[in-house]
């Protein structure tokens, strides 16, 4: 039985309606590297570069490593995780402060919703 990896992050990337560049920033890889992964071309494939890529996407490594029933650990969609990438790669303070912003805007913009 042959394991198509690349195959299997390239159809859950589809399914979660992912750019290959969206998937490629959010797992820190260049674009023409998870290319060469989607298509079975690149020669290897670390842990560490599927771990990067099972959590850009939200799901098990493992259900990228078999193809079946592919789990999702996060219902974030690409945008909210890069936001949390992004947020999270701030100073405390600087990422509060943002933060902070962030969550006043969502309130308005809530209220003017109603």
């Amino acid at each position: 039985m042959e394991i198509n990896v690349g195959g299997n992050i390239a159809r859950e990337r589809h399914a979660q309606k992912m750019t290959q560049e969206q998937l490629a920033e959010l797992s820190d890889l260049t674009i023409n590297y998870l290319s060469k992964i989607e298509r079975g071309v690149a020669k290897q494939l670390s842990a560490n570069t599927l771990n990067k890529i099972s959590k850009a996407l939200g799901v098990t490594m493992d259900s990228l490593m078999n193809g079946e029933d592919i789990k999702t650990s996060e219902k974030f969609g690409p945008n909210l995780r890069q936001l949390t990438k992004f947020l999270n790669n701030l100073e405390n303070e600087q990422g509060e402060r943002l933060s902070k912003r962030l969550l006043e805007v969502i309130k308005l913009s809530q209220k003017t919703n109603d």
